[in-house]
């Protein structure tokens, strides 16, 4: 185990509360991370001095009052905020969440008894070392999580720690011990309880986890009561030259094989989850899934208002859904309307999705494959490194160009510039002034009268979001 090393300022607050005559010592998840030779993100303390004494322990220092109820008080203090919270005992759970109240008690020994996770009910102390009362230490040193007492009563206490088990496991590489997993699976139905926004949170951290589908996998029940969406995926097999898996293997395979960042895995995560309700079977005894990404993009863009996703997020996760089946190889026509369609960042997102779900497929097809979008992404990046117009910002005209030539502001003079945007992104038309302006004057000579209000060409498909 690795020696723990707080910071400055969060000795200055544990200092400040031994001095006014209260005992503190460091707990939780900066003592795990800290054993672990990981560096924590926040600094919590465990008390003796109730939420008005912390405070007025520190009386020049900005105070967060949020968490009184439950004894907890924020000191603000170098721009971090410290949490001291009092010594507790919780009361009886409502809603399979939150206590309905706590009892302060004197005892750090009860207050680490209340915790989840033995990794979790460790306090450290830089004089009289740590306190381990559940055998935390051992099962870091073992990679295993486990609920410190009774796991299914840690459970039905409050369902989150549910997920948070599980995200652990992902996270730190752990096990999860025999008769903590067992206790969870047996408990999943309760996740019902638990907001979409918390069950979001606990998942996104737990995808980006290195142990990620290891944990899905072992777990999936778990998940099916979190995102019954799912469930289907594990039901529906792939009777195809292209697939080696199920869709539910095809898909944690593809989670796998893309990078830990959060769109990119929850995409890929939902990337086929429309696929059992459009499964048919064609002439030649295969099984097809025409139309799935469409159905896909339905059903994850109601799991992700459920699980309160922002709208930039949901936006781009459905967008990257909804093209994940782009056919190969892509031309350089393709590449330019995707990149105008889904920005720089969207585009490479895209290539990485498209890249794990090849590498889920069947392995005769997948060199191929790989190779092309590797040729996709080179194209890419040339087309960026040259500056070739993408979005309405590059074309050679703007508004005002057409307006002289009587356009009327509104409307369509937007849909005059994105169909000239669609022309040069096609290929139809070079991004020069004089070839755009004439393209725009004949259309309107077409319909005999001056342009006023009246472009005429082909409502485009295509919305600039450069």
């Amino acid at each position: 185990m690795y020696p723990i090393h707080p910071p400055a300022y969060a000795l200055e607050v544990l200092s400040g509360l031994e001095e006014a005559g209260f005992s503190a010592w460091f707990v939780g998840g900066c003592v795990r991370d800290s054993l672990l030779g990981r560096t924590p993100a926040d600094w919590d303390i465990a008390t003796s001095a109730r939420p008005e004494q912390t405070a007025a322990c520190f009386p020049l220092l900005p105070a967060v009052t949020a968490g009184e109820k439950h004894g907890t008080e924020g000191i603000v203090i170098c721009g971090r905020v410290v949490e001291a919270t009092t010594y507790r005992v919780d009361g009886d759970y409502t809603g399979h969440r939150r206590p309905e109240q706590v009892t302060f008690t004197a005892r750090l020994e009860e207050d680490l008894a209340r915790r989840d996770f033995t990794i979790n009910a460790m306090a450290w102390h830089p004089e009289k070392g740590l306190v381990d009362c559940f055998g935390g230490l051992e099962d870091l040193s073992q990679g295993r999580v486990r609920c410190v007492g009774e796991p299914i009563r840690r459970f039905e206490e409050d369902a989150l720690r549910i997920l948070r088990c599980l995200r652990f496991g992902a996270v730190l590489g752990f096990s999860v011990e025999e008769e903590t997993g067992r206790a969870a699976l047996a408990c999943r139905e309760l996740l019902g309880d638990i907001s979409g926004q918390r069950i979001r949170e606990e998942l996104t951290k737990l995808l980006a986890g290195p142990g990620a589908v290891q944990v899905i996998r072992a777990y999936a029940p778990i998940f099916f009561s979190a995102l019954p969406e799912l469930e289907a995926l594990s039901r529906c097999a792939q009777e195809s030259p292209y697939h080696c898996y199920d869709c539910w293997e095809h898909t944690l395979h593809a989670v796998d094989a893309v990078p830990p960042e959060p769109v990119l895995r929850w995409a890929a995560l939902l990337h086929d989850c429309g696929k059992p309700l459009v499964k048919s079977f064609g002439p030649d005894g295969w099984a097809h899934f025409w139309g799935h990404a469409r159905e896909s993009v339905r059903l994850a863009k109601g799991l992700m208002e459920r699980l309160r996703f922002s709208n930039q997020e949901a936006e781009a996760v459905a967008e990257l859904i909804e093209c994940h089946g782009e056919p190969l190889p892509l031309p350089e026509k393709r590449v330019k309307r995707l990149l105008a369609r889904l920005g720089e960042e969207g585009l490479f997102r895209l290539l990485e999705l498209m890249r794990g779900d090849v590498s889920a497929q069947a392995p005769a097809l997948r060199e191929k494959r790989l190779a092309l979008l590797k040729e996709a992404e080179d194209l890419a990046r040339d087309i960026l490194r040259r500056g070739d117009c993408l979005g309405l910002p590059g074309l050679a005209v703007k508004g005002n160009d057409l307006i002289g030539l009587g356009y009327v502001p509104g409307k369509p003079l937007g849909q005059a510039l994105n169909t000239l945007l669609e022309e040069v992104l096609s290929g139809e038309l070079q991004n020069e002034r004089p070839p755009l302006l004439a393209r725009a004057r004949r259309a309107a000579e077409r319909v005999g009268r001056e342009p006023t209000n009246q472009y005429v060409g082909p409502r485009p498909k295509l919305m600039d979001r450069a």
